[in-house]
């Protein structure tokens, strides 16, 4: 279940437990800040975007939940469409492949399971990807008040409400 918690300008969502069942070596924190890196290279932080068969805020492909449900998870196609079943996914992902390849649980290794695949030649070999340089370039420059953008201008996180996340508002 996701609490609202107070940070900078926005709203900040944190998990109360760790509901994958692994043990992580990133905190909730810092799993939420890239995840939401992630939401915002996937699909600039629409929540109901699609393209192919990948929907929602972090564009989950259905492989993903088949995945989760496999491995005895309750979850299902439709929490693809929202912020907090969207991190649930991730989560279950992410967690369940750095414990089965017995990598690092580092923000880089997390992005290219997420982009390239937990069977990649990123995350076999611990390579960077341009993927996880973003991520991780839009996750570290996150202070409480906003992210880099791409075009390297500084954005203020939004509140998470009617279908954006980090409406591209400048701050000062």
């Amino acid at each position: 279940m996701l609490a609202p918690t107070s940070h900078g300008v926005g709203v900040f969502y944190c998990l109360k437990s760790n509901a994958s069942g692994y043990s992580s070596g990133m905190t909730e924190t810092t799993l939420w800040a890239l995840f939401l890196a992630i939401v915002q290279l996937e699909s600039g932080g629409d929540l109901k975007a699609k393209n192919g068969k990948a929907v929602g805020p972090a564009q989950i492909q259905p492989g993903v939940v088949l995945d989760c449900i496999k491995w005895g998870h309750a979850v299902e196609m439709r929490d693809r469409e929202t912020l907090e079943g969207s991190f649930r996914l991730f989560r279950l992902y992410t967690d369940r492949w750095i414990a089965y390849r017995q990598i690092a649980d580092t923000p880089q290794n997390r992005a290219n399971i997420w982009r390239h695949g937990p069977s990649s030649k990123y995350v076999l070999k611990g390579l960077s990807s341009t993927y996880s340089l973003k991520a991780e370039s839009v996750f570290k420059h996150h202070d409480g008040r906003g992210v880099e953008s791409d075009d390297g201008k500084r954005r203020r996180a939004g509140k998470v409400t009617g279908g954006e996340v980090g409406n591209g508002v400048n701050a000062p």
